[in-house]
C-alpha cells in the first residue's frame, strides 16, 4: 500500500498566534501543503502566510462542524493534484483551523472516510495557547479547553507579555488538563519545523475526559462521531465580513474601530482585517483579540491587486445575525466619515 501522507492539525483559540508560528516554520520548509480554515467569508490569513507552498482556503465556517465535508473534498483534490504533478510534491499537509475549531471534529474525516484513511494519517495535533489570555480564556471559552484536551503538544505564545508567575501557573494548569502533551514556551524553546515530522501518540479521542474547571466536570466528548449536520450550531461564535471599496485617514479609522468596539461590547471576540489608509502604500493589518489593545501593523504592499478595505468580526452572542447587524451599522458610519469634508 502507498505510504500515507501525514497531516498535522495546528489549532488554538482566536488570536493565539497560529499564523505567526506557521510563518516561522514555513521559512524553513517548502515541502508542505497548507489548508487554512476561516470563520469569516472573507479570508485574511492566507495573505499573511509565507509564499512558496500550496495554500487552500476554506472560508465561511468551522471545519469541525459547519463545513466538515469541504475538508474531505480539499484533501482529495490535493492528493490528485500532487499525483498528477499539478502542484509540488508536498510531504506533509498542515491544517490551520479556525480559533473555534474542536480538533477531534477536524480529524474525523481522516478516520471515517475510507478513501482518505488509505492515503492520509493524522500525525499530530498542535495547540497554540495564548499565555497573555491565560486561565481566563480557559474558563470563558469552552473551545480553548477542547483544544488543550486534544493536543499532542501545547505551544505557549505571548509568554513574554505575561507575568512569569502567571505563566508558571498556566503551565501547571495545562499539565493538569493534559498531562501527556509536551509543552513548549515559544519565547525560550521554540520548536523548529522538524516538529511537523514527529508522529506523536495521542490520547483517546472518544474516552478521554476533561479535567474539572471552575468546579464543574465536563463530560467526555465524542463530537467526531456526530454527523456534521447535527453540529452546525455547536459554537456560540458567529462571524460577519465587510468589504468596503474606500480608504480613510488614519485618525478616522481609529475612531471607527473604537466605535465598533463600543457597539459590540463584551460580545467582541476577534477582529482582523486589511484597511486602506490614505497615504500608505499598503494596507494596515488589524489583529484584535477581545478587550486587548488592537495590534495595528502597516504593510509595505497589498497582497494582491485587491485594494478594498476588508474586515472580519467574530463575536460570542446568542443571536447569529448580531455581527452582521453591527457591521451594517459600522459601514454606515464609514460612509459618513468618507463623505464628510476634510477639516
Amino acid at each position: 500500500m502507498e505510504e500515507r501522507i501525514p497531516v498535522v492539525v495546528l489549532t488554538g483559540f482566536l488570536g493565539s498566534g497560529k499564523t505567526t508560528l506557521l510563518n516561522r516554520w514555513l521559512s524553513e520548509r517548502r515541502d508542505v501543503a497548507l489548508i487554512i480554515n476561516e470563520l469569516g467569508d472573507i479570508g485574511i490569513d492566507q495573505h499573511l502566510t509565507g509564499t512558496g507552498v500550496s495554500v487552500s482556503l476554506l472560508a465561511g465556517g468551522c471545519l469541525c462542524c459547519v463545513i466538515q465535508g469541504s475538508l474531505s473534498t480539499t484533501l482529495r483534490n490535493l492528493f490528485m493534484a500532487r499525483k498528477n504533478g499539478d502542484i509540488p510534491a508536498f510531504t506533509t499537509v498542515v491544517i490551520e483551523t479556525t480559533g473555534a475549531a474542536e480538533p477531534f471534529g477536524v480529524v474525523a474525516p481522516l478516520e471515517q472516510d475510507p478513501w482518505l484513511k488509505k492515503r492520509f494519517v493524522c500525525q499530530s495535533v498542535l495547540t497554540v495557547v495564548d499565555a497573555r489570555a491565560g486561565a481566563d480564556a480557559i474558563a470563558e471559552h469552552p473551545e480553548v479547553l477542547e483544544q488543550i484536551h486534544s493536543a499532542d503538544a501545547l505551544l505557549l505564545s505571548k509568554t513574554e507579555q505575561a507575568e512569569p508567575t502567571a505563566v508558571q501557573a498556566l503551565q501547571a494548569q495545562l499539565h493538569g488538563l493534559n498531562a501527556t502533551a509536551r509543552q513548549y514556551r515559544l519565547d525560550t524553546n521554540f520548536p523548529d519545523a522538524s516538529l511537523l515530522d514527529e508522529s506523536l501518540p495521542r490520547r483517546c479521542r472518544v474516552t478521554g475526559l476533561f479535567a474539572p474547571v471552575e468546579g464543574a466536570t465536563l463530560a467526555a466528548q465524542s463530537l467526531a462521531l456526530v454527523p456534521a449536520e447535527k453540529q452546525a450550531s455547536r459554537h456560540n461564535l458567529f462571524s460577519a465580513s465587510l468589504r468596503w471599496p474606500h480608504g480613510l485617514d488614519w485618525p478616522l479609522w481609529q475612531a471607527a474601530l473604537q466605535q465598533l468596539q463600543a457597539q459590540c461590547g463584551d460580545a467582541l471576540v476577534r477582529v482582523k482585517g486589511l484597511l486602506r489608509v490614505n497615504g500608505l502604500d499598503g494596507p494596515m493589518l488589524v489583529q484584535w483579540v477581545a478587550q486587548q489593545t488592537p495590534e495595528m501593523t502597516p504593510q509595505n504592499r497589498w497582497p494582491d491587486q485587491d485594494t478594498d478595505s476588508r474586515l472580519v468580526l467574530i463575536v460570542r452572542h446568542p443571536e447569529a445575525d448580531f455581527p452582521a447587524q453591527q457591521l451594517a451599522r459600522w459601514e454606515a458610519l464609514l460612509n459618513q466619515l468618507q463623505a464628510a469634508p476634510s477639516a
